[in-house]
């Protein structure tokens, strides 16, 4: 009987430990879904001085350092945890997706504008140094 006592006695003490941290984890549970829930905001139309990434993609890239010379088109955006554009990527060279290179290039390398309606990148680099730089390879 003595041991019998004793495993209650365990079991509940066991368990006066546990219930505290099983009340913690149900309220930071739904404090976090209380986060989530928060109400949409919506957007209408786009504002003066914004763009869409359908402006960025396939734009063309050109040198400043060789005349405007079109250097490459842009694949893709890389875009950090805050929402802001880091980098483009383009591809450079090859014929028909052989021997392309990926290139990402640091947002604040590139002078953007616009141009008769259009939508201008323009990089300080020469062909060399663009086909030069390091392969971008996508995620570590």
């Amino acid at each position: 009987m003595k041991t019998l006592s004793t495993a209650l006695v365990g079991s509940c003490f066991t368990l006066a430990l546990l219930v505290p941290g099983a009340m913690t984890f149900a309220d930071q549970h739904e404090a976090e879904t209380t986060e989530m829930h928060m109400e949409a905001t919506f957007v209408t139309h786009r504002s003066t001085g914004h763009m869409e990434s359908d402006d960025f993609i396939g734009a063309t890239v050109k040198s400043t350092a060789e005349e405007d010379e079109d250097i490459g088109n842009v694949d893709k955006l890389l875009i950090d945890e805050s929402g802001q554009i880091t980098a483009l990527v383009l591809s450079l060279g090859g014929f028909l997706g052989m021997g392309e290179k990926d290139i990402a290039i640091a947002w604040d390398s590139l002078d953007i504008a616009h141009e008769d309606d259009d939508l201008v990148i323009r990089v300080n680099a020469t062909q060399d140094a663009l086909e030069n730089a390091p392969e971008y390879e996508g995620e570590e």
